[in-house]
């Protein structure tokens, strides 16, 4: 994959996530996809949503 597909592809993570998860997301994890400002101690549950996101859609696998 090309450095301007993986760009592209993070940049559509917010959105794809959102849809791909439905109404299994919390208040704060949908504020925080929509681009509220993350407190210190948030940085988790966005990162994980990040990571999960890529499993997901097969860019990383469980064994990394």
């Amino acid at each position: 994959m090309k450095s301007e597909d993986i760009t592209a592809a993070i940049a559509r993570f917010p959105k794809e996530y959102r849809e791909m998860m439905g109404g299994k997301l919390s208040k704060r994890q949908l504020e925080l996809l929509d681009g509220a400002d993350i407190k210190s101690h948030e940085g988790m549950i966005f990162g994980q949503m990040y990571a999960d996101w890529k499993l997901r859609k097969g860019y990383w696998s469980e064994t990394v």
